[in-house]
């Protein structure tokens, strides 16, 4: 019809692995301009630290990497005449939860940490709408899904301290030692009582 506005689509795969034994993920966003997943436009791999080392929880953080990809990419994507995203996942219980947030009350608080920067007023909010495409069998974002393409620093495992903060006393002298020592000049005996104040 005249006067209305033709759709511009790019497809947006995204996914996931877990390394054995490492305490981070490996999240991939791959963009098409073709429904069939033949023309790349971009793509980011990044790793960061696991929300929690559990099947589900990750799927959605990738959910959350393929919204910030977006972010990062909305500006370009409109000046190119981008109308739409379509989401493109192989994984049916996300695409569920993405189109119902609230559809498993276990997993709930963590989509609503994936969309909540991406709202409407959020620090990062999408202004290209976003659709999401039924499930498919395999998606075509799972080969930049690999180490050797990630682009971020791998983030480190912060060190605890079970037993809390150490102090470094091998420079502390006895208080013995210390009394025991001679005062610079001008300094006089000071009577600490009760009602001292002292001032930093």
């Amino acid at each position: 019809m005249e006067g209305q506005k033709t759709q511009k689509i790019v497809y947006c795969h995204f996914s996931f692995r877990r390394p054995k034994d490492k305490h981070y993920g490996i999240f991939a966003v791959a963009l098409y301009a073709d429904k069939e997943g033949k023309r790349l436009v971009a793509a980011k791999t990044r790793a960061f630290t696991l929300w929690k080392n559990h099947q589900h929880v990750t799927a959605i953080q990738a959910y959350e990497h393929v919204l910030y990809c977006i972010w990062e990419w909305q500006s370009k994507l409109l000046q190119y005449g981008v109308t739409n995203v379509m989401l493109v996942t192989d994984n049916s219980t996300l695409a569920g939860w993405i189109e119902n947030p609230r559809k498993n009350k276990y997993y709930t608080p963590w989509m609503n940490k994936a969309n909540s920067q991406y709202k409407a007023g959020g620090p990062k909010e999408i202004w290209i709408p976003i659709g999401l495409c039924e499930p498919r069998d395999s998606e075509k974002s799972h080969k930049f899904c690999t180490e050797d393409r990630i682009c971020n620093k791998i983030p480190e495992i912060k060190p605890r301290n079970p037993s809390g903060y150490k102090l470094q006393i091998d420079n502390y002298k006895p208080v013995d030692d210390v009394l025991a020592e001679d005062k610079p000049e001008g300094i006089e005996d000071i009577e600490v009582t009760s009602d001292s104040v002292f001032v930093d």
